[in-house]
């Protein structure tokens, strides 16, 4: 990981290119406090976009939990309606971020009621 620029020079981060994801990142916003997770918006080396930032108010220090990156310390930008933008004290590597983690995986197929079935090959078809 690499520093950032300075706190006040917040024309580099607006520089970054942003990417578009589909991820959810664990904010923890003191030590030994529940970690809260969000939706991810936008991401880049130096910051992420958050939804709901329920809790979070600018110049706060945080712990961000994003795809296979942990616990990296970052502070709140800014925080608007539904949103708040949190800046990484170190830059992270973007690919690591955008890695789902293991516990995303996809849930297994259901194993009770009538869609443990849906699929079944002998199952009666209706036609019409």
């Amino acid at each position: 990981m690499q520093p950032m620029p300075s706190a006040t020079d917040d024309t580099a981060a607006a520089r970054d290119p942003r990417t578009s994801v589909m991820l959810s990142a664990d904010v923890v916003r003191s030590e030994g406090s529940q970690p809260t997770q969000h939706r991810v918006l936008n991401v880049s080396v130096s910051g992420v976009c958050i939804a709901k930032p329920i809790g979070l108010i600018a110049d706060m220090p945080v712990l961000v939990s994003i795809g296979r990156i942990d616990h990296v310390a970052a502070r709140v930008k800014w925080v608007r309606d539904d949103r708040a933008g949190l800046r990484f004290d170190e830059a992270i590597d973007l690919d690591a971020a955008r890695q789902r983690r293991a516990g995303n995986a996809a849930p297994p197929p259901p194993s009770s009621g009538w869609m443990a079935s849906a699929n079944e090959r002998f199952r009666r078809q209706i036609t019409a």
